[in-house]
């Protein structure tokens, strides 16, 4: 099924229109945490946590609410916990890809070296861990105890298969679950269990979540081989160098231009770093970067039939939108 109508919306942000006040009593809320912090701590945190990227998790929290009866107090918690192991998250990625910037600022590891970055990641995430129990639904803080654990068990995985070359992409697909749409599916499915939904929908809600996220991640996997760091506001390109296989890899690797496919698979093999620059041009590269994009947009297109279940409603309406603004940033990777 479609979405014909809602088309017409995809270049307004109708997601973060519908939501503005809510996700500013987020930034609020993260505010609020790095204040419990120890004075010597709270500098750090701030830097930190400063500029939130796309908020797209705490949208997903916020928009499922909206869609599914209203926001609650609960879910401002909720969404800005979710913000803040998204943030600790990526503190631990920018140490293990040494990468230098994020949204345009240095990262933590770049600041303050490896080990405070780490240990600075180590107490968000804690604190967001504290901020769960606060929240009285039924059977929260296991939801989110074991989200957080699918998130560690993926990275683990991540640095544990690197120039892997018995790796499928079953196996890409269940890591990424893990590593990135664990903290998509808790923040539709949480959200709706937070408002007290029925296990059917909450099953659906997650099953959604699930879908954007791997759907998410590819995109953040196609734009390491396209992008700019100029554009993109953050370190590229590591995934070549740290040696991780990702979509756009495998479908080099099954190329059927032999002498593309040889070459990946050699560099892989020998633990060096693809040289992409001269692949850019070819044929092959091009036809791997779409066919990986086309299998982010299916899982786009299939997240979306899930609205079905919910009630007309701006929010309905906005969370359609969030897909198809998911859809362009893919899309754009490829031009």
């Amino acid at each position: 099924m479609s979405f014909p109508f809602f088309s017409k919306l995809r270049n307004k942000r109708a997601h973060m229109q519908v939501i503005q006040y809510e996700l500013q009593r987020v930034r609020d809320a993260i505010e609020e945490q790095i204040v419990e912090f120890d004075p010597h701590t709270q500098n750090y945190m701030r830097q930190i946590c400063k500029g939130q990227g796309k908020m797209l998790r705490p949208g997903l929290v916020l928009l499922t609410a909206a869609a599914t009866g209203g926001i609650k107090d609960d879910h401002i918690t909720f969404a800005a916990l979710l913000e803040m192991i998204h943030i600790a998250s990526l503190v631990h990625d920018d140490v293990l890809d040494k990468a230098d910037t994020r949204r345009d600022e240095p990262t933590a590891n770049a600041l303050w070296g490896n080990n405070m970055a780490i240990l600075l990641g180590d107490a968000l995430l804690a604190q967001a861990m504290v901020m769960g129990c606060e929240i009285a639904a039924p059977r929260f803080s296991r939801r989110m105890a074991l989200a957080v654990r699918d998130l560690c068990q993926g990275e683990v995985e991540q640095s544990s298969r690197l120039w892997d070359m018995e790796m499928t992409r079953d196996d890409y697909y269940e890591l990424i679950r893990k590593k990135t749409a664990t903290l998509f599916a808790s923040a539709m499915s949480a959200s709706a269990s937070i408002q007290g939904m029925d296990d059917e929908m909450i099953e659906q809600l997650n099953r959604m979540g699930t879908l954007l996220g791997i759907s998410y991640q590819i995109y953040d996997d196609v734009l390491d081989l396209t992008g700019t760091d100029a554009a993109a506001g953050k370190t590229l390109g590591t995934d070549a160098e740290k040696g991780k296989l990702t979509l756009p890899m495998f479908f080099l690797m099954e190329s059927s231009s032999e002498d593309v496919a040889a070459a990946v698979r050699d560099s892989i093999e020998r633990h060096e770093a693809v040289d992409y620059t001269a692949l850019r041009g070819t044929h092959a590269f091009a036809e791997a970067i779409r066919q990986s994009i086309d299998e982010g947009l299916r899982g786009n297109a299939e997240a979306r039939d899930v609205l079905w279940l919910l009630p007309e409603s701006p929010a309905r309406a906005a969370l359609c939108e969030l897909t198809y603004r998911l859809d362009e940033m893919m899309t754009n990777c490829s031009q």
